[in-house]
């Protein structure tokens, strides 16, 4: 089912997607053609249970309508202003939706660890100016080094 609990959707052998629902008669949709949208994450929000919340590329917040499946351009997202999906248990789109909607993950890991020792006293700072910013340590650092 849906967000909206109004279609079944199902991913079926030749590629398309299969809807079904009481209100329309079942539907194959193909996926969308062309270059794919990368996207950090897309998730479902209990608040706005008729959109999409995705993290663009650049970590900005968008949300498009969840209905028709299509291809989302630049155009249709409008911003979104409130806690990332993460913060307010949004619940993850199904990977085999992305394609769908002309989206795809990006695929730069974050696989990579480094280790730094601090003192106490500069691990709550660092605390402290994260917390500033509504974000975790990870986050915040994260954010500092791409800014470099």
């Amino acid at each position: 089912m849906d967000k909206l609990n109004k279609y079944e959707v199902e991913e079926i052998e030749n590629g398309k997607l299969l809807v079904k629902g009481e209100s329309i008669s079942d539907r194959q949709v193909d996926a969308p053609v062309g270059d794919y949208m990368i996207i950090n994450g897309a998730w479902y929000i209990d608040a706005i249970p008729n959109q999409i919340v995705v993290e663009k590329a650049d970590g900005t917040l968008a949300k498009f309508r969840l209905t028709p499946f299509r291809k989302i351009t630049e155009s249709e997202l409008t911003i979104y202003k409130s806690c990332h999906p993460r913060k307010c248990k949004g619940q993850p789109l199904p990977d085999y939706l992305y394609r769908f909607y002309g989206i795809k993950r990006n695929d730069e890991s974050l696989t990579e660890v480094i280790r730094v020792r601090i003192s106490p006293s500069d691990k709550e700072r660092l605390d402290t100016a994260a917390k500033n910013e509504d974000k975790n340590a990870s986050e915040f650092i994260r954010d500092v080094v791409r800014g470099l």
